[in-house]
């Protein structure tokens, strides 16, 4: 989303927009200014109550969330504020932090009961730590669609050879170096076990 802020300067309500408010149709062009978010701030204005908050993201970005459920079978429910996400392998929230005008990404925890997305709401989450906020909910989709894809496919042991995300590749450099470790393993085994003479060799 547009890292700009808008104000009027037409009113003293010294208070300031994020891009795709609906109380900004109402300034008049020639009254508004935009301004970075450190500006709006040093200047003292406050936020606007409406487009702080997950439902102004909900509205400005209905399009990407359309998109994904289309063409990233993904689904969604937005529940009391909070929206949840569910992928091929997981389950995810978005949740809104006022204070730092951004979303907060937070991932199923890890279990073997099956996921209950008709309430996805009392299922148990921790916070991603790679990825802490994001400006929008694009940029949360973005992350969550690469991380369950590179995980579903190293679940299927698949080699991963295309990344949008360096840190994917670094995963995959080193789960290819555990698999090319294991082999050899097997394969020393594998000799050990037809002739045992060979054992005298290994230094373990």
């Amino acid at each position: 989303m547009n890292n700009k802020r808008i104000v009027s300067i037409g009113f003293n309500s010294m208070i300031y927009h994020k891009p795709g408010c609906r109380y900004v149709e109402r300034i008049k062009n020639q009254n508004k200014m935009f301004l970075t978010k450190g500006e709006v701030i040093s200047e003292g204005y406050h936020i606007c109550k409406y487009c702080n908050s997950m439902n102004h993201h909900i509205q400005v970005e209905q399009r990407n969330i359309d998109y994904y459920a289309k063409a990233k079978n993904m689904e969604f429910k937005y529940i009391n504020g909070i929206l949840y996400v569910k992928t091929e392998i997981g389950c995810w929230k978005l949740v809104y932090v006022r204070k730092e005008e951004k979303i907060a990404l937070y991932h199923r925890n890890t279990t073997t009961n099956p996921l209950d997305f008709e309430n996805p709401q009392y299922e148990a989450y921790h916070r991603q730590q790679d990825k802490l906020y994001s400006n929008s909910i694009q940029g949360c989709l973005d992350y969550i669609y690469e991380h369950d894809k590179y995980k579903a496919a190293v679940g299927r042991g698949e080699k991963v050879t295309r990344f949008s995300n360096k840190k994917y590749a670094r995963y995959e450099v080193n789960i290819q170096r555990k698999r090319e470790n294991k082999r050899v393993d097997d394969l020393f085994k594998m000799i050990e076990q037809q002739n045992t003479d060979y054992r005298k060799f290994s230094y373990c």
